[in-house]
């Protein structure tokens, strides 16, 4: 049973593809993190697909990096710098995509949820989901790249600091997402923009697509290259091993 599905729907020519472990919080394993990447490329070489939405099940768009592979990995810093960087593979490989993709925030988008919702090329959020770089809390640098770009540094150098959690309502009026409406009416709005977009020259969308990923590619990529490198240390850091734990644990960190 694999832990992404994807559905279409034909006659507004999108595909839906969705992270299904809700009993995780949709966590992104290195499995699911392949099979989003696998299937976003496989879906959108298909003519029919016009955009694809990501989201996850249930109410939950997703909770990010799985705790227990970073459990298991914390005494070997080369592994989980190898899990991080397949965050950012994932990413790149939606970048490369010829068609749009539109993130469906339904809930919760904490640390490499809340950079999936980021690396999407629109984000349609209902009225109570929220947007948290947890990176932070468990020892490493959070990716801030797209979230100074769409809402500014002040703000967000605060909720990478912190950890602190965004909600979408609160943030309808800045760049960070198209549109924010009610729960009820998310699966319409995104219907809506899918729709739209199909009726535009396939070609023109590609290449405007284009156009607007290397209009910032250069800024994101050097904020990653450096965060890469300070991931390095951060991972070889006693406080890396300790915020797994209290995280794990339920408990606030003792840092020494």
């Amino acid at each position: 049973m694999t832990d992404v599905i994807v559905s279409h729907d034909k006659a507004e020519q999108y595909a839906t593809v969705a992270i299904d472990r809700p009993d995780t919080g949709n966590a992104m394993s290195p499995a699911v993190i392949a099979d989003l990447g696998d299937h976003i490329e496989a879906t959108a070489a298909d003519d029919a697909v016009r955009s694809i939405v990501v989201t996850g099940t249930g109410g939950t768009f997703s909770a990010g990096a799985d705790v227990d592979v970073f459990a298991a990995r914390a005494d070997d810093p080369d592994a989980v710098i190898d899990y991080l960087d397949s965050f950012s593979a994932l990413y790149a490989r939606m970048e490369a995509v010829s068609v749009p993709i539109i993130g469906r925030v339904n809930g919760p988008a904490y640390g490499g949820g809340y950079e999936l919702a980021m690396a999407c090329d629109l984000r349609i959020a209902a009225t109570d989901a929220t947007l948290c770089p947890a990176e932070i809390r468990m020892g490493v640098v959070p990716p801030f790249e797209r979230l100074c770009l769409e809402l500014g540094e002040g703000l967000a150098q605060e909720l990478c600091f912190t950890g602190g959690v965004l909600e979408a309502e609160a943030v309808a009026d800045t760049d960070l997402f198209s549109r924010v409406v009610a729960p009820d009416r998310l699966d319409d709005a995104v219907r809506d923009v899918a729709s739209r977009i199909a009726r535009r020259s396939p070609n023109a969308v590609a290449q405007t697509k284009r156009a607007m990923v290397r209009h910032r590619a250069d800024e994101i990529a050097r904020g990653r290259a450096y965060r890469h490198a300070l991931d390095e240390q951060c991972v070889r850091h006693p406080d890396f091993a300790e915020s797994v734990a209290a995280f794990r644990e339920g408990r606030e960190p003792d840092y020494e």
